[in-house]
Formats: structure tokens, C-alpha cells, sequence
């Protein structure tokens, strides 16, 4: 049973979220069945008022649009016409949103850390909000509503500046653009209270590209401490992906993935020649707080997690830095064989 959308704006009194909720969920549809004719004539109804969604196609139509970083209040929203990604500073920072505008896909279900990190084998939480009930879709208000981890890295401030290349190149053959790309980079710091991290602080850093839906992660590790430090493991990226589809029973490698985002770093190898043999980073885990999911056994790959699984006990002496993965997530609008 392949899942259906809801539009990545719905008002906060929309019915759609119990509305998805039932069509998505065949142990709910079983003992509603009355309630399916009604529930999918409102689906059609509240999807036919929402606005149009832009028909340009970014792969042909240069998009003018530049990105741009804007705060409101405790919100800051990324955006560069084709994807938004919104954040909330409340307890501390969590990402609440992440819509591909092209496509209207809201592809979050669930507010998720903004990374993890394992150091002298204590497994942490960096950024993030707990207390979402409901794992199948996230309203929106409701992250007023959540708190911070005891243990988690607390977020402090962030920074915005231009993006600087990455690589410093000049082309030397003909090129159809020999320019390096632009747009924003965001860094958000984070903190621990606890006394054993004291002098250790946390960067993620995001890059917002200008005319692609491609946004660029990454996380840095700082021992200001006067202690060595053993860096075990950083998950770089974390989300609560809507599932691509639901089955009643079956493992995860069984089921199809998110299909709605493609993600790449810069630690693959094996000379494959392609990506998804060489990739060393990307891991689809279950998620068992997902307790209204189709599959009986909880067992839908919807929870993305990005980290080389062999790169532990990595030792941080004083002043000195980690840096993780640079993972790419390009968001996709289609099915398309050749767009993807």
C-alpha cells in the first residue's frame, strides 16, 4: 500500500493529519471502516483548497531565487525556493520542517536529534526536542509542547555567513558554467551542562545551495577541555522520514526507502562506479516509537541515519577538532528514472 502525502502546509486545524493517519494505517482502516468514504471525501476536499504549487521545473528554468536564513521570532527558516527547512529554538533546536516546494512533499514525521554523538562510549543527543506522542506525522504548534534530554548538547547560537568553496578550482576545459556555487552556510553551536563536557562544543553545519535543492551537512567536534577525549562515533544527520510505503509484515530490506530524498558524502569507495554499492554512510533503521506504523513487527525502514560504521576511537587531545562526513541531501520531485 503505497502512503499518501499530506500537503506540507496544512493549517494547524486542518483534519488531514488523523485523516492520513487512517488511510495510511490498514490496523486503523480495519476497525473504521465506515469512517473511509468520509475520511477520503475530506482528504479530497482539503487538498483541492490547498494552493497551487510552482510548475517550473528548476532543471530548465534557471530559479532566481537565492537562499536566504530568516529568523521570526523562535523560528529560523532556510530556504532557497525549492526546499524549506525550518527550525525551532525553543529547549533547544530542533528542525520541525523539511518540504521540498517543488513537490509539496512534507518528507518529516518526526522531530529527531540534530545529530548524535557517542564519546568515551556515553552516547549523546545533540540538538533535538522529546515528547512527540504521535510519530506519524508532526503538527505544527505542538513543538511548544516538547522538552530537552537531560544529557542531550544544549543549542547556544548560530552564525550565518556566505558559502565559501569547498574546493578551490579553476576549469581548464570548456564548461557550461565554470562558476562555484553559492548560497548560505548556518552553524549552530551546541553545549553540554553536564561536568564531563565541559570545554567540548558541538558545531552542525548546514550549506543552502543557490538554484538546486541540495543542502550540505556536517558536524565538527571541538576538545577546548584540558582532557584527551575518545570520539567514538558522530551521526551526522538524523530524520524522521515519512515512509515510503506500508506493509503489514516484512523487513526492512524489503521495503522501499524514502524515495522523495537521494543522499550522498564524501566517504565512498570500492570502485563500484556507483553510488549505492560504494556508499559506506547511509543507514534506513526502524523506529520502534512509530507505534501507529502499518507494520506489526515496527519494522518500516522511515528513520535515516548517516555515519561511517567504521570510524570509531577516534582520540581528540586538547584543541584540536573532528570533523564528520559531509553528507548531501537532494531533495527529488519525481519518479523519473532520468531526473534521478
Amino acid at each position: 500500500m503505497w502512503p499518501i502525502y499530506p500537503p506540507a502546509d496544512f493549517a494547524e486545524t486542518s483534519s488531514l493529519p488523523f485523516l492520513f493517519r487512517i488511510l495510511n494505517n490498514q490496523k486503523l482502516c480495519m476497525k473504521s471502516v465506515c469512517l473511509l468514504p468520509l475520511a477520503f471525501l475530506f482528504v479530497c476536499i482539503e487538498l483541492m483548497a490547498q494552493p497551487p504549487l510552482s510548475v517550473k521545473d528548476w532543471l530548465i528554468h534557471p530559479v532566481t531565487t537565492k537562499a536566504t536564513v530568516q529568523q521570526q521570532g523562535k523560528y529560523l527558516e532556510l530556504t532557497n525556493g525549492l526546499l524549506k527547512r525550518v527550525f525551532y529554538m525553543g529547549p533547544n533546536l530542533a528542525c520541525i520542517d523539511y518540504t521540498n516546494l517543488s513537490a509539496g512533499q512534507q518528507l518529516l514525521r518526526s522531530v529527531e536529534p540534530e545529530a548524535k554523538i557517542t564519546i568515551n562510549q556515553q552516547a549523546y543527543a545533540i540538538g533535538g526536542l522529546r515528547g512527540q506522542k504521535e510519530k506519524a506525522y508532526f503538527v505544527k504548534g505542538s513543538e511548544t509542547e516538547l522538552t530537552a534530554g537531560p544529557t542531550d548538547f544544549i543549542f547556544r547560537d548560530y552564525t550565518v555567513t556566505a558559502l565559501k568553496p569547498f574546493i578551490n578550482w579553476k576549469p581548464g576545459t570548456w564548461l557550461t558554467n565554470a562558476h562555484q556555487p553559492t548560497g548560505k552556510e548556518i552553524q549552530f553551536t551546541f553545549v553540554s551542562a553536564l561536568p564531563a563536557l565541559q570545554g567540548i562544543s558541538i558545531v552542525v553545519h548546514y550549506v543552502l545551495y543557490d538554484g538546486i535543492p541540495l543542502v550540505a551537512k556536517w558536524v565538527s567536534v571541538h576538545n577546548q577541555s584540558t582532557n584527551t577525549i575518545v570520539v567514538n562515533r558522530v551521526v551526522n544527520e538524523v530524520l524522521g522520514l515519512v515512509e515510503e510505503e506500508s506493509a503489514v509484515v516484512g523487513a526492512p530490506e524489503q521495503m522501499k526507502k524514502q524515495h522523495g530524498i537521494y543522499v550522498e558524502t564524501n566517504y565512498a569507495f570500492n570502485n563500484a562506479m556507483r553510488y549505492d554499492i560504494s556508499d559506506q554512510t547511509t543507514h534506513w533503521q526502524t523506529d520502534s516509537t512509530y507505534t501507529s506504523q502499518v507494520n506489526y513487527n515496527y519494522q518500516t525502514p522511515c528513520l535515516l541515519e548517516v555515519y561511517p560504521e567504521r570510524v570509531t576511537g577516534v582520540s581528540l587531545t586538547p584543541a584540536e577538532a573532528f570533523t564528520s562526513v559531509r553528507t548531501h541531501e537532494l531533495l527529488m520531485d519525481s519518479y523519473d528514472r532520468q531526473r534521478r
